[in-house]
């Protein structure tokens, strides 16, 4: 299941710089069911959703659909409530091919105004295939 489009969408992509690979500003839907679910009243993001973000953008900066294939770290330190935080900024900070033609990426998740408010980081191994 993709997210883009209708769980989030992309308002803009970053500029490779020092320490950064590439990063995008998304928006998340507030009103998408899957709030409505988790929870009612209480609405917070699945930290599974989150890591689909990551790599569907990841995919969208490759150039080509990418999945997870293994979590090295998965830290979450922010809860990210989408009627108070529905723009994050996604940066990838690190990428390196495998020798098996996957993806090694370290990603963080933040607040595009508020880089220090550190929602999520992610180390985790992408590839163009599903298992």
């Amino acid at each position: 299941m993709t997210l883009n489009g209708d769980f989030y969408t992309i308002e803009g992509r970053l500029p490779a710089e020092d320490g950064l690979a590439y990063g995008f500003d998304v928006r998340l839907n507030p009103e998408h069911f899957i709030f409505k679910a988790h929870f009612p009243g209480h609405p917070i993001t699945p930290g599974v959703c989150l890591m689909q973000m990551v790599a569907e953008l990841a995919g969208e900066a490759e150039g080509c659909p990418l999945y997870v294939r293994s979590v090295k770290n998965a830290k979450y330190t922010g809860v990210v409530i989408p009627t108070d935080n529905a723009r994050l900024r996604f940066m990838f900070t690190s990428r390196a091919g495998t020798d098996d033609g996957g993806l090694k990426i370290q990603a963080l998740v933040t607040a595009p105004d508020s880089p220090q408010t550190l929602f999520t980081k992610f180390s985790l191994t992408l590839y163009k295939e599903q298992i």
